[in-house]
């Protein structure tokens, strides 16, 4: 995986002069392109993930053609290139996180095309809800499967959740561990949501903060996967392993 993601106060905006630098010249992108060829005949890899999550609405028409060079350098070894990219429901501007990627062109380039449902809720300032809902998943991929063949397409689920604070309108991560921990300790009981087919519950801290919690569980996850599945695209992905509910991972093991 090759990202851009710079985790530090800032670190938004150095990441898409990052990509602004990168993707400004044929030359900077053939070089790029050059490189990560070095980078899988040295390594002896398969090929690379690109994982681009901020960019410039303004750089989109260049960042596609960032994946055609990519593609093109890739192609004579037979290489294999997927993309990781946020997600979006329509042609029309969206949010400045997935309006720079152009799926059709993007589409078109690699061989799989890993779109990252997680930004439904959980954003700065966000009201509380499932990271990834199965009707959010729906329209996504609905849009997605209009911009390429179904067979590129992977789609990217959550397996973490967030824990909303009311009170001071933020939110955090948790794990499927941290969810079971809050809840536990606050005695709080854990419901699931029907429509959004995601479980969630409410509590109050210490200090008297209102939270709502919405994670992922077997539950949830199994109704993703039976949805990517019902709409017919190949995969499904996992962000990340490690967080997710313990007996999803045994029924995975079970099926195999």
């Amino acid at each position: 995986m090759v990202h851009n993601l710079l985790y530090r106060p800032g670190g938004t905006a150095l990441a898409r002069d990052l990509v602004r630098q990168l993707v400004s010249s044929p030359q900077n992108r053939r070089a790029f392109a050059q490189n990560l060829v070095q980078l899988v005949e040295r390594y002896n890899f398969d090929g690379v993930n690109i994982d681009i999550e901020d960019a410039y609405t303004e750089d989109s028409e260049n960042l596609a053609q960032l994946y055609v060079d990519i593609a093109e350098a890739f192609r004579p070894h037979g290489y294999f290139l997927s993309a990781s990219v946020p997600a979006r429901i329509s042609d029309e501007p969206f949010n400045p996180f997935s309006d720079p990627f152009d799926y059709a062109t993007i589409g078109s380039a690699v061989d799989e095309f890993i779109v990252m449902l997680y930004n439904e809720y959980g954003w700065p300032g966000s009201p509380p809800g499932p990271p990834v809902s199965i009707p959010w998943m729906r329209r996504v991929l609905n849009y997605t499967k209009t911009k390429m063949p179904w067979y590129k397409i992977a789609a990217a689920v959550s397996v973490f959740g967030f824990d909303f604070n009311l009170t001071t309108n933020t939110s955090s991560y948790v794990s499927f561990d941290r969810a079971i921990q809050l809840a536990e300790q606050y005695g709080a009981t854990i419901q699931f949501d029907m429509n959004r087919q995601t479980p969630w519950f409410s509590y109050t801290d210490g200090q008297g903060q209102q939270h709502q919690v919405w994670f992922e569980n077997t539950d949830s996850i199994r109704a993703k996967v039976q949805t990517a599945w019902n709409m017919g695209i190949n995969g499904i992905a996992l962000w990340r392993l490690g967080m997710e509910d313990p007996v999803y991972g045994i029924c995975l093991q079970m099926r195999q």
